[in-house]
């Protein structure tokens, strides 16, 4: 069965809220996500591996399907935070093992749709509240190649500074990043991926932050959070 409190009606046009009480960025990613159209490839292709850049989109039935949700927070008034996770390398095959990500994960039976599979797996694997966040909407699908995974993002703000415990078989960290060190002079850079013994990707494009190395999927996807932002 899932959690209760996700039994939480999802909440896009938030008719029930004053929109005067919430910051006004988030008003206004809140309307050009249900707005669009959303920037999509060529916001992800900016932070891409160029190989990634010449690989085929595949047939949408040959894909399983995974969940994320980015969730923004103000710590005080006007600074923003966006959530992310390091995952755990519990499992030997997981591929995506000591990255940098968002809680996320793939669609169950039980799901309703995958807004729902996104809001299940960040209640279970960093404890968020779900009853105290606003989905804001969706960010474009997007392929992971290296699992064959189409994930689908949505963008929640959180009304409170939440309190997160760390599901600790799968993940490793909670990161709470603010979202003006990714508008950062020199933060974009391109670094070394060691993803084997005999694999090393050259060029990645990257977001450097505190020493965290944000790439793949994870930088595809908040670029296109930024780009609509701007």
């Amino acid at each position: 069965m899932p959690p209760a409190t996700i039994i939480v009606e999802y909440r896009y046009a938030l008719a029930m809220i004053p929109l005067m009480s919430r910051p006004p960025i988030i008003n206004t990613l809140h309307e050009r996500l249900i707005a669009g159209p959303l920037p999509g490839q060529d916001a992800h292709f900016k932070m891409a591996h160029p190989i990634r850049r010449v690989e085929p989109f595949p047939r949408r039935e040959v894909s399983r399907e995974a969940g994320v949700l980015i969730t923004l927070f103000e710590k005080v008034p006007g600074d923003i935070h966006v959530i992310f996770i390091r995952r755990g390398s519990s499992r030997e095959d997981d591929k995506h093992a000591g990255q940098i990500g968002f809680p996320g994960g793939k669609k169950e039976t039980g799901d309703r749709d995958m807004m729902f599979t996104a809001m299940r797996e960040a209640e279970e694997e960093i404890g968020l509240d779900l009853s105290a966040i606003d989905i804001l909407g969706p960010l474009s699908p997007l392929l992971i190649t290296v699992s064959k995974y189409l994930v689908h993002p949505f963008v929640a703000f959180s009304w409170d500074p939440p309190v997160l415990v760390r599901q600790e078989s799968e993940i490793e960290e909670i990161l709470e990043i603010p979202l003006s060190e990714f508008k950062a002079s020199g933060v974009r850079q391109e670094t070394k991926i060691q993803l084997a013994s005999n694999i090393t990707l050259n060029h990645v494009p990257c977001f450097l932050i505190n020493g965290h190395v944000i790439w793949g999927a994870t930088a595809m996807i908040m670029n296109e959070l930024l780009e609509i932002l701007q």
